[in-house]
């Protein structure tokens, strides 16, 4: 076997050769689903993306025989170490074929960039921040890979934990079907015997109003998180690069929002599985893939939908008006998705130790589907 090299990703090319580590790492894998190419390239932009611009990110590749069979970003997370001032690094975006010499060279690699920066321990992965995929699969690997959420075959997990790292977190996804879910007539009835309901309007963003009331949603997602484990809040120019990719695919009156006396008090967003749309495409969409994964998306519809944000503005958690307000919207979402014909809806991601989100959303009833883990050890 010959020997194995790590280099530093500098250059086009390199992205290149970052983007075919992840596909030759997950060919294993029935169930994944490539992501677009030039959303990583563009993550990966040193001079357009957020995420470049703020923290300090070394992507790494290892190659074998000349070919790429394994990657990892080192990432020092600026507003991470600003709020918690933990001496925490970051890793992201792993994948490596089953071979337990490219994963230690790849964390190896990756363990002496933040150690070089003073850095005294890693966590991950958060790809490229907490706010994005995030955790290792470790269970529910017969699951979909759905929009947004990481993948990975079971020796993802062997290789890491036998380089020493261990558990930090689990979050959880679970799976409502939403043919069979009767919360949204248990709400109505809730409701109407709880006077304040009367008092909470809720309503979905529009096109036409996208620029003014997204910003709204992650700003409520900012205050809503603030106080989660090991949360850092989404910047202004990561909102905007957010906002520009989802426009096209969502849809926007899926992402609700509740107010009481004219005040944002809680969101719910629902997204369609745009992964079921890119099935097949292998992460172009040019000439025609565009084409197709809209298609699907808007004409066909998809099979299975995803919520990835249920919060409640900070000062509403814990009162009744919040958790009233958080669960029409809830029974919104599953009602809209009936209507759309959609049969699945996966929660994900929650922290195992949120349990009032966890209880509520096994209330649906939602079952358990998915666990990821993130990793951490001491440098």
């Amino acid at each position: 076997m010959t020997a194995l090299q790590v280099r530093e990703v500098q250059c086009a090319s390199d992205v290149d050769a970052f983007i075919e580590a992840g596909r030759r790492a997950q060919a294993s894998n029935p169930r994944w689903i490539e992501p677009v190419r030039e959303e990583m390239r563009l993550a990966l932009d040193k001079k357009r993306s957020p995420l470049m611009l703020e923290s300090e990110i070394q992507p790494f590749v290892a190659f074998r025989d000349g070919e790429p069979v394994g990657r990892i970003a080192a990432v020092v997370n600026r507003a991470h170490l600003e709020k918690y001032q933990d001496g925490c690094g970051h890793f992201g975006l792993i994948d490596a074929i089953d071979d337990s010499e490219a994963f230690a060279a790849l964390f190896d690699r990756a363990a002496d960039f933040l150690r070089r920066r003073g850095l005294l321990r890693m966590r991950g992965p958060f790809s490229l921040s907490i706010n994005h995929e995030i955790g290792v699969l470790v269970q529910g690997f017969d699951q979909n890979h759905v929009v947004r959420t990481n993948h990975a075959p079971p020796h993802y997990a062997r290789h890491i934990e036998a380089l020493g790292l261990r558990k930090a977190m689990d979050v959880f996804a679970n799976v409502c079907k939403a043919a069979e879910s009767d919360f949204p007539e248990r709400v109505a009835a809730l409701a109407d015997r709880f006077e304040p309901a009367k008092h909470i309007r809720t309503y979905g963003l529009s096109r036409t109003r996208w620029s003014t009331q997204f910003p709204q949603v992650l700003e409520l997602y900012n205050d809503a998180w603030k106080n989660n484990w090991s949360s850092t809040p989404v910047s202004r120019s990561e909102a905007k690069l957010i906002s520009r990719l989802m426009l096209p695919v969502c849809k926007p009156s899926w992402i609700r929002m509740a107010q009481w006396r004219g005040e944002n008090i809680a969101v719910v967003s629902q997204i369609p599985d745009v992964n079921a749309a890119l099935e097949g495409l292998g992460g172009r969409l040019l000439p025609f893939g565009w084409a197709q994964m809209l298609w699907r998306i808007h004409v066909g519809g998809t099979r299975m939908t995803r919520i990835p944000m249920i919060g409640v503005a900070s000062r509403w958690r814990g009162t009744r008006v919040g958790s009233m307000a958080v669960s029409l919207l809830l029974a919104e979402a599953i009602a809209m998705a009936r209507s759309a014909r959609v049969e699945e809806i996966e929660i994900s991601w929650m922290l195992e130790t949120n349990h009032a989100v966890l209880n509520l959303v096994e209330s649906l009833p939602a079952r358990h589907a998915r666990t990821f883990r993130i990793y951490e050890r001491e440098l």
